[in-house]
């Protein structure tokens, strides 16, 4: 399925750092800048002294997150003249905290206007645990305007850490041939993690493409659950396995924690490599378009077998979009349901390239049934702009619907 998020691998940093303030930041955060700030004062952010300058260049650290596992840090850069549209320099950042051994990272830059970078970190531990407070530091880069800096801050997680909850399973998925093994909800969503034999993994056929997900389905909301990382477990290779996790950040603790009916669907998919050519050759969402209360969308979409998917109703309110669609089966419905996302419809998004059109779907979107129609489902957005221009986009993937399978659903025990 489609992720509108960019990642990049984190940077290796030069020469020495500016090290300004001591503050103390809070395990919590929210998606945009605006309400990071706040969010971290109102939560006993301790001083001012969370950002720095240098030749006219505003640092600021927004927010940093750590549960168990996973560590996230936020922070804006506000440069005094425009940054170049040509060559589209980023800042290069490093976070360092506890001991550093993370197994993955990766960071994601957003432009929110000409003269504003917005750069998220996120590292994830495998086989270890993350400090439940202590020193941590990020040190930024930018040889264009001569910046070097760091940022220090005493953090504490314990709080977000309380907030958590996990699950060892030993469920067996036949249609992937993996295990499922484990069940993690905190402050940054949920977490599944599966293993499958490595000769299996190694046995696939590079011209056939398959990829697996799976649907978390918690009382009657349900998430898309996507790939998060995979690594290898074991020393002995000749019985290591492969494991892989998969994250629903939607999902998160306080929404799954009173969920007496917890499951998951498993859904494969199956391409050829020529066929995944022609895929995103094809265009699917620019007929029959319609606007609703400044939600844009196409009214149909056509599926390989002939048949159609439809968007039957749409509502809105000051901070939420409400999109009812169905397909001709309960696959056909489950699949535009599980596969629907939305982006801003600016008006200047094609006359520069900063991202006014980014809507971070991942952690607001969750779907439902319709109780009024058996096939019909509704998928809701929060935390939209008001009065913005909207889009919904359907996932062309979908589209070779006899290419799905939608497994069993999958009953786990709390």
């Amino acid at each position: 399925m489609i992720n509108k998020k960019t990642n990049r691998s984190l940077s290796s940093m030069l020469g020495a750092a500016l090290i300004v303030g001591l503050i103390q930041m809070p395990a919590f955060a929210v998606d945009n800048v605006q309400a990071q700030s706040s969010y971290a004062v109102n939560s006993g952010l301790i001083g001012n002294n969370n950002s720095v300058e240098q030749n006219g260049v505003k640092i600021t650290l927004n927010s940093v997150v750590g549960t168990k596992n996973d560590l996230k840090a936020t922070i804006t850069i506000q440069t005094p003249t425009p940054f170049d549209k040509d060559d589209r320099e980023e800042a290069n950042v490093l976070l360092n905290y506890g001991d550093n051994k993370f197994n993955g990272g990766s960071t994601s830059f957003r432009h929110t206007d000409d003269k504003t970078l917005v750069i998220t970190i996120e590292y994830r531990l495998n086989k270890s645990v993350l400090p439940e407070k202590g020193p941590l530091r990020i040190d930024v880069v930018m040889q264009k305007y001569k910046v070097n800096v760091g940022l220090d801050a005493n953090v504490d997680f314990s709080d977000s850490l309380k907030n958590s909850m996990e699950k060892d399973y030993s469920i067996n998925i036949p249609q992937f041939d993996s295990t499922f093994n484990k069940l993690e909800s905190d402050i940054l969503g949920t977490h599944l993690s599966f293993t499958e034999p490595e000769e299996t993994s190694l046995m696939r056929n590079n011209d056939i493409l398959t990829e697996h997900s799976f649907i978390l389905k918690a009382g009657d909301k349900m998430y898309s659950l996507r790939h998060s990382n995979s690594y290898s477990s074991g020393s002995d290779e000749n019985d290591r396995s492969i494991v892989t996790t998969y994250q629903a950040e939607g999902a998160t603790y306080e929404k799954i924690k009173d969920k007496t009916a917890i499951s998951l669907i498993p859904i494969s998919f199956t391409i050829n490599s020529k066929d995944q050519k022609n895929l995103y050759k094809e265009e699917h969402n620019d007929k029959d378009m319609q606007t609703i209360n400044n939600v844009s969308y196409a009214k149909t979409f056509d599926f390989s077998d002939g048949s159609k998917g439809e968007i039957y109703n749409i509502q809105r309110d000051d901070n939420s979009v409400k999109v009812y669609l169905k397909g001709v089966n309960e696959k056909e419905s489950l699949l535009l349901a599980s596969s629907l996302f939305m982006d801003y419809k600016d008006e200047n998004s094609k006359k520069d390239y900063y991202d006014h059109d980014y809507y971070d779907g991942n952690e607001r979107t969750t779907f439902y049934r319709d109780s009024s129609d058996s096939l019909g489902y509704i998928v809701e957005f929060s935390n939209v702009k008001k009065d913005v221009n909207t889009q919904i986009n359907y996932d062309p993937t979908i589209s070779l619907i006899n290419a799905f399978t939608v497994g069993d659903e999958i009953q786990l025990s709390k």
